[in-house]
C-alpha cells in the first residue's frame, strides 16, 4: 500500500528522548518516515544513554505530555500512536484518556518498556491485569517481550498471561528474548493465536529492536492494514533492521 505525500497518514510517537537516536521517539519517527507516514514525536522521559549504557532519565509528568500532543491533536488528523517509556500507569491512562477524549477513532499500541536492553529497571507493574485494566480496554495492541510479560504477569506462565490480556486487547508478545523458539512471536487476539515465524536463521542484536517492532506494527495500523497484516510486515521489517549492520545501531530501510 503506497501512500503519496499529500495523503500520508499522520502517526504520534509518545516516548523517551533517546539521545543515541536508537530506541525512543527519535527511532520511531524515523522507523515512520521509512513506512510513508507523518510521524509526530513527543517526548516523555529525558535519558542519558548511548547505545550500549543507559545512565539515567527525567520524567516528564501527564501535563507536560499533553501539553506537546495537544496542539497537534488539534490541527491533524492523527490515525495512529505508539506510546512507550511512560512514568507509570497513573501517567500511561491519563495520556490515553485524553487522547481517546479528543480523538475517539485513534489507534493506540502500547509498548511497555520496564527496562533498558543495558539492564536499568524503571518500574515494575506487577499484578498488572488489575492496573492495566482501564487502559487494555481503551487501546488497540499492546506489545510486551517475554520478560516483560513475565514480570507484568506476576510470574505465571507467559502465554496464560497473554491469553488473559487478549480478552481485553490484542497482545503481540515479542519473542526476541526466548531461549526456546527465539524470534518467534505470538499475535493474541481475542480466544485466537496467531504464530509470526522468523524469516531469517541468523540476527544481529539491536538496541531498541522492541520499539521498531512497535513503531512498524503502528503505522501499518495507520496506512489502514489489519491487525494481523500488521504485526506480520512489522516482523518482516524488524528482521531487516536488524540485519541492517553488525553494530547495536540499526540502520531504517524498507
Amino acid at each position: 500500500m503506497t501512500t503519496t505525500k499529500k495523503n500520508r497518514p499522520y502517526v504520534l510517537s509518545i516516548a523517551g528522548f533517546d539521545p543515541s537516536a536508537g530506541a525512543g521517539v527519535l527511532s520511531d519517527v524515523k522507523c515512520f518516515e521509512q513506512h510513508e507516514v507523518y510521524g509526530f514525536g513527543i517526548c516523555s522521559a529525558l535519558t542519558v544513554q548511548t547505545d550500549s549504557d543507559f545512565i539515567k532519565n527525567d520524567w516528564l509528568d501527564a501535563a507536560q505530555i499533553i501539553d506537546q500532543l495537544a496542539p497537534l491533536l488539534l490541527k491533524f488528523p492523527i490515525a495512529a500512536c505508539k506510546i512507550g517509556l511512560i512514568k507509570d500507569s497513573a501517567v500511561l491512562l491519563e495520556v490515553i484518556n485524553y487522547l481517546k477524549f479528543h480523538a475517539p477513532s485513534l489507534k493506540i499500541v502500547v509498548d511497555p518498556v520496564l527496562k533498558a536492553s543495558s539492564g536499568y529497571e524503571f518500574h515494575d507493574w506487577k499484578d498488572s491485569l488489575e492496573i492495566l485494566a482501564p487502559i487494555l480496554k481503551q487501546i488497540d495492541l499492546i506489545t510486551p517481550n517475554y520478560l516483560e510479560m513475565l514480570s507484568m504477569g506476576g510470574k505465571a506462565e507467559v502465554h496464560a498471561t497473554a491469553k488473559a490480556w487478549a480478552t481485553r486487547c490484542p497482545v503481540l508478545l515479542k519473542g526476541g528474548h526466548l531461549e526456546d523458539h527465539m524470534g518467534t512471536d505470538y499475535l493474541f487476539e481475542q480466544d485466537i493465536v496467531y504464530e509470526l515465524k522468523p524469516n531469517v536463521s541468523k540476527i544481529h542484536q539491536k538496541h531498541g529492536s522492541g520499539c521498531v517492532l512497535s513503531a512498524s506494527a503502528t503505522a501499518n495500523l495507520a496506512k489502514g492494514f489489519a491487525l494481523l497484516n500488521a504485526c506480520t510486515q512489522a516482523k518482516q521489517y524488524i528482521e531487516h533492521f536488524l540485519n541492517s549492520n553488525n553494530t547495536l545501531l540499526g540502520y531504517h530501510k524498507l
